[in-house]
């Protein structure tokens, strides 16, 4: 193992077990390889003993993280794995958080979320797609469907209308269609 001589905050963030890879004037620099002490692990493009480019990094807990990255920090386009969920996030991140915007979340039963997040969650407008054959087009508040939103069931209803904390809101504005094509209208 070669010790860094760069004094970055990498060597704050993660104490380096092992490194395998390119070096320069004493610091990864290049394509390579580390264990932490911590069990995490990366792989992928070092700049000034910091990641920095492409790379993969796993986490101890089995997070694990495919994307870009600058000065140490998830940055850029990446796809978090969450491993003890199997949750797959797909976005823009700054500075290890996620960025506000555009995300595509995948869950395990392979029900797909494409639309705004704020904070890492659903929030404002979203399409979801559930493993069941359910459909959501519409708003969405703290992770669930709330507002103005259209939902298209497997078993043939929909309902086009208000949503309150990710059920239909009957005594709001909207229309149901039940599978045998009854049709009941609410409003206010």
């Amino acid at each position: 193992m070669k010790e860094s001589l760069c004094g970055s905050e990498s060597t704050e963030k993660h104490q380096t077990e092992q490194y395998s890879g390119e070096w320069r004037d004493g610091c990864r620099e290049g394509v390579g390889d580390a264990v932490f002490a911590d069990g995490s692990r990366y792989s992928g493009q070092w700049k000034d003993d910091l990641q920095d480019g492409e790379g993969t990094f796993t986490s101890a807990e089995g997070d694990r993280y495919v994307g870009q990255w600058h000065r140490g920090f998830r940055e850029g386009a990446g796809i978090l794995t969450v491993g003890s969920s199997g949750v797959i996030k797909e976005g823009q991140w700054y500075r290890d958080e996620p960025v506000d915007g555009e995300w595509t979340i995948t869950f395990p039963d392979g029900s797909k979320f494409t639309g705004e997040c704020v904070g890492g969650r659903p929030h404002g407008r979203g399409l979801c797609k559930y493993a069941g054959g359910d459909l959501y087009d519409g708003m969405w508040v703290h992770g669930k469907r709330h507002g103005a939103g259209s939902g298209f069931f497997a078993n043939g209803e929909s309902f086009v209308g208000q949503w309150e904390n990710n059920h239909v809101a009957l005594n709001g504005q909207g229309k149901l269609t039940l599978a045998d094509g009854t049709v009941h209208v609410y409003a206010n």
